[in-house]
């Protein structure tokens, strides 16, 4: 509830809290409304595909958002996967304000490099995209290279 009347948190840090796929709800329903929060951390929090669909669906009615940290949400802390990935992919597809998504260590493999190469071919708005500890291969680098070379702004 705070978070939807809140007009001055411009950063929310989670990181390291068991808040699972129920507190990232609860986050992402209170920030559907809030116009000034910029960074969303939410690194090694129990995270899995649930609570990353959550966050994609957040992204596509986001205005303020500029910073997604996941990282650190894969096999033993947490699962969020190819799948999702691509819900967070599907939420940039509409979002025009995310410069920096940070999905290091999320279990990510060529299929969420594909998608991600698939977004990159379209998506104007991130600057910075971070994906470490991944496990996407030569294909799944290959696939990243594509959407590369057709976007802009990716600079780090």
């Amino acid at each position: 509830e705070l978070l939807k009347v809140n007009n001055s948190l411009k950063e929310l840090a989670m990181g390291v809290n068991q808040i699972s796929d129920e507190g990232v709800l609860s986050v992402c329903e209170g920030l559907q409304c809030n116009k000034t929060l910029t960074t969303l951390n939410i690194w090694n929090c129990g995270l899995s595909v649930t609570g990353a669909s959550c966050l994609g669906e957040l992204l596509k009615v986001s205005s303020s958002l500029k910073e997604l940290v996941m990282w650190s949400n894969q096999m033993s802390r947490n699962q969020i996967g190819d799948e999702g990935v691509i819900s967070v992919c599907e939420g940039l597809q509409c979002n025009k304000t995310l410069t920096t998504l940070n999905i290091y260590e999320c279990g990510v493999s060529v299929t969420g490099a594909s998608c991600l190469s698939e977004l990159l071919k379209v998506n104007n708005s991130l600057k910075e995209l971070m994906m470490s500890l991944n496990e996407i291969g030569d294909e799944g680098v290959l696939s990243v290279c594509e959407g590369l070379h057709c976007n802009k702004t990716l600079t780090t």
